[in-house]
């Protein structure tokens, strides 16, 4: 088997139009979409095109996923970020039947790859959906994380950032993002190919033509999300990773 992975498309369907193509002519036997399909300006129509895949996409939940179930349910907790309008907009744009779908999805998944044998897949880490573990994070921290797992390859995403690392005698790959890549710069979708390899694919697409697509969302945030994430490329590795660095030691209380 031959699978793609898909990370944090966060409703920008251009970019994910960019690259099932590609994942067509890879021969891929599977989809993995590893979280974050939601919360971007797109978002009803990213889900539509998502479940045209059938049953060879399969699904797991990001954080992203879990908080615009617990808007649609009414349990939803502001804390007062900024980034919390778009989330409450994306939840209030869910049907109850993509609300029953998106609340189901599970937290991991497993699949036998060729060359690489049993893979986890996750969107943070196998025990949290939000937890921060990047290239340079410390062994123990990913010891920490995936304590109880026996497969000898991890996959995950919600940074961002795509590498391919050994820690603790296991392999971890992130594809980086389809919708929101953080790192490379340019308009470009990120996403990995497992089998019999890794390989961490990037595909280009439009970035003007994706801008007005986009900005013709009602979502709070699709200006901001066309300026930083589009046109003007994401922020740089250093950056991304000094940002992602502080926030992962103040959860461990360091």
């Amino acid at each position: 088997m031959r699978v793609a992975v898909l990370c944090d498309i966060h409703g920008n369907l251009p970019a994910l139009e960019a690259v099932l193509p590609e994942v067509e002519a890879s021969g891929a036997d599977a989809i993995v979409l590893a979280g974050d399909m939601t919360e971007g300006p797109l978002q009803q129509e990213t889900l539509e095109v998502l479940a045209s895949l059938g049953e060879r996409a399969v699904w797991v939940r990001g954080n992203c996923e879990r908080a615009v179930v617990e808007v649609a349910d009414g349990t939803f907790r502001p804390t007062g970020a900024a980034h919390e309008a778009g989330t409450i907009w994306a939840g209030r744009q869910l049907t109850p039947a993509w609300r029953d779908r998106l609340a189901a999805l599970p937290m991991t998944a497993r699949l036998t790859v060729d060359g690489l044998g049993p893979v986890l897949f996750c969107h943070a880490t196998a025990r949290d959906d939000e937890e921060i573990v990047l290239v340079d994070s410390p062994v123990e921290w990913y010891r920490e994380a995936f304590a109880g797992v026996t497969e000898q390859t991890v996959v995950f995403g919600h940074t961002h950032m795509p590498f391919d690392r050994l820690a603790d005698g296991r392999r971890y790959v992130n594809p980086g993002s389809v919708g929101m890549p953080y790192g490379p710069r340019g308009a470009a979708a990120y996403w990995a190919l497992l089998g019999p390899g890794v390989s961490l694919r990037r595909t280009p697409y439009d970035a003007r033509a994706a801008a007005r697509r986009l900005r013709a969302s009602t979502w709070p945030d699709a200006e901001a999300f066309v300026e930083e994430n589009v046109l003007h490329g994401p922020p740089g590795d250093a950056e991304a990773l000094a940002l992602f660095s502080e926030g992962a030691r103040k959860s461990r209380g360091l």
